[in-house]
């Protein structure tokens, strides 16, 4: 069988791997890492299995557990928090509370300095109730299987570590490079508004793999996050099978990236925070709308919401290339100064659904934004 496979257009649509995890020493050979997401589920079921069965028949020698999370940026604040909630109740004192120690070691000054005081002291908050230590400029140089050497010579001990480093290129693009592909210097395929490759215009890409070029008013390529992949994910469809009806580039769909997105960190106890427009959002209502979200993108994957993909039976010769969340209820606008007050809120009678229809309202017209948050900046 041949290793070729002959195409019309190509699309790369994969992914990214985890930054530092092979230059750092001992970190792949030591650590749980977050890529793929599926074998961290796994590793982190299969430490917990161990663990259990250690503290049950009393091989478990230590005498409480370390976990350390390297990575201060959204996901090693979700997975600190997460470990907190899964494994807290397995060590507890004789006051009844966690004896569970969880540490963020963070390589910079502050964790998510782009967003906002009021955002910023909230996480700080979240972090500190759940006893989260976080420990700043803290840059790891080798890990053994007990001890985290950083680069200032300091040694912690812990019992489990996740890398949570963020994106790295995947090893593909190298190879991509290698044939003549454009790729950035730091490893992403580069393309343009259309996501097609700028230097082959057959092949495309979308997602962390990519760096997006052109864009309007000198706009920077997004950030590695999951929202712009999705969000690309329409776009994609439609240029694809547009290129392949030979429309040009000019007839191709250009994708904008929003400059900014709700950002919503599970707190591992039916609670969440998250940030948009710069005002921090806390709370039960906050889990369930992160929760209402993802399963409603999830639900798209079921059998029976999967695109129809025999042509005689499409009502027309386009897909549907819909945004996920383009058709939500309208419920009735709120006045500013209530729509301020409801997303302030923390107490578990918020309804969720109110509080989405507030944000969505506050994307779509300006002045209601401004208009809302002057209330709520008032309130911060």
């Amino acid at each position: 069988a041949s290793d070729c496979v002959e195409y019309d257009t190509v699309s790369f649509d994969i992914g990214s791997a985890t930054r530092g995890l092979d230059e750092t020493l001992g970190a792949a050979e030591c650590t749980i890492p977050t890529r793929p997401i599926s074998d961290l589920v796994k590793r982190i079921a299969d430490e917990e299995g161990i663990l259990l069965s250690q503290l049950e028949d009393g091989s478990w020698k230590k005498e409480d557990a370390h976990v350390v999370v390297v990575g201060g940026g959204a996901a090693g604040i979700e997975l600190s928090l997460a470990m907190r909630a899964r494994w807290g109740y397995l060590f507890v004192g004789d006051d009844g509370s966690s004896t569970l120690k969880v540490t963020l070691l963070d390589s910079g000054d502050e964790l998510l300095p782009n967003e906002t005081l009021p955002c910023r002291a909230a996480l700080r908050k979240v972090l500190s109730d759940r006893n989260i230590q976080v420990q700043h400029q803290a840059q790891v140089q080798e890990i053994t299987k007990d001890k985290i050497l950083l680069v200032d010579g300091e040694k912690i001990s812990y019992t489990h570590c996740v890398w949570a480093t963020g994106a790295n290129r995947h090893p593909l693009a190298d190879k991509l490079r290698e044939r003549g592909i454009a790729v950035s210097d730091r490893g992403w395929i580069r393309v343009g508004p259309t996501l097609q490759s700028v230097s082959h215009p057959a092949i495309f890409a979308a997602g962390d793999c990519c760096t997006i070029e052109g864009l309007p008013e000198n706009k920077r390529s997004p950030p590695k996050a999951g929202v712009y992949a999705v969000r690309a994910g329409p776009i994609l469809i439609e240029n694809l099978t547009g290129y392949l009806a030979g429309r040009s580039q000019d007839e191709l769909t250009k994708y904008n990236p929003q400059s900014d997105f709700l950002k919503l960190l599970m707190a591992g106890d039916g609670t969440a925070l998250g940030f948009r427009f710069g005002l921090p959002l806390y709370g039960k209502w906050v889990w369930l709308l992160k929760d209402n979200i993802d399963v409603m993108f999830m639900d798209l994957f079921q059998a029976e919401n999967l695109p129809v993909l025999d042509e005689s039976k499409m009502d027309d010769d386009r897909l549907d290339t819909s945004q996920y969340d383009a058709a939500q209820d309208n419920k009735p606008r709120l006045e500013p100064k209530e729509a301020a007050e409801l997303l302030l809120r923390t107490d578990d009678d918020v309804d969720f659904q109110a509080a989405w229809a507030v944000l969505r309202n506050m994307m779509n017209d300006d002045l209601y934004k401004s208009n809302v948050l002057s209330y709520a900046e008032a309130n911060l």
